[in-house]
């Protein structure tokens, strides 16, 4: 099977909806914080469950303003029909929290669409954040390559889609990389293979791309 497995923040959406979390119910510190994730002190799952245990505002809150300010990809909507409708798995996972994912892709009338992300708990003192691998156990590193690294394992040809500095790990498992942004000038400065995007138009023709060049294979063996 062919699966694609698709980045949430700023790949999904236009901007990274995490920070824009952060910026519209002032957390405190949270710049020096993520600053810390970009020099590598902390991975981004423990980036976020660090930010987030500062954050005292409700669920009702967060998705209200995600579903009021997120906007969401071009025709992301239409890369989501034609996965179902080809056969193409689709799964996006994020290290984002899966509340507001869930959120901003059902506000899109696509409650079937397949998501994996980190779990909130949401207390009188902030956000408890937590994330599992696909067998369930916890993990604080590398949230996205376990999804990767799961769907190779059951034989599957694994697309990654995907923009940021967390993006890198997973993207250098997968078979094929479709690239946008920050995740694109590492493939390019590594010399690694890849396709680029800036909408889900373009990653619909790259993934169709796939699709045929895998079954012509299949039917030549």
């Amino acid at each position: 099977m062919l699966v694609v497995q698709c980045d949430f923040d700023d790949t999904v959406t236009v901007g990274n909806v995490s920070v824009a979390i952060r910026e519209a119910f002032d957390l405190e510190n949270w710049k020096e914080m993520e600053e810390e994730f970009v020099s590598g002190k902390y991975t981004v799952e423990e980036s976020n469950i660090r930010q987030y245990a500062g954050l005292t505002v409700s669920r009702q809150e967060i998705e209200e303003f995600v579903k009021g300010d997120v906007v969401v990809r071009y025709a992301f909507d239409e890369f989501a029909a034609y996965c179902a409708g080809t056969g193409v798995h689709l799964a996006v996972v994020s290290s984002g929290l899966e509340f507001y994912v869930s959120a901003t892709i059902g506000a899109m009338g696509m409650d079937g669409v397949e998501i994996h992300a980190g779990h909130a708990e949401f207390t009188p003192n902030g956000i408890r954040v937590s994330y599992e691998n696909p067998a369930g156990a916890p993990i604080t590193n590398a949230f996205k390559d376990s999804y990767v690294a799961h769907f190779k394992s059951q034989g599957n040809t694994v697309v990654f889609v995907g923009d940021g500095l967390s993006d890198l790990g997973p993207a250098r498992l997968a078979d094929h990389v479709i690239a946008r942004d920050g995740l694109a000038d590492d493939m390019e400065r590594l010399g690694l293979p890849y396709s680029r995007f800036e909408t889900f138009r373009d990653v619909g023709e790259h993934v169709e791309r796939i699709r045929k060049n895998l079954e012509d294979n299949d039917s030549n063996r």
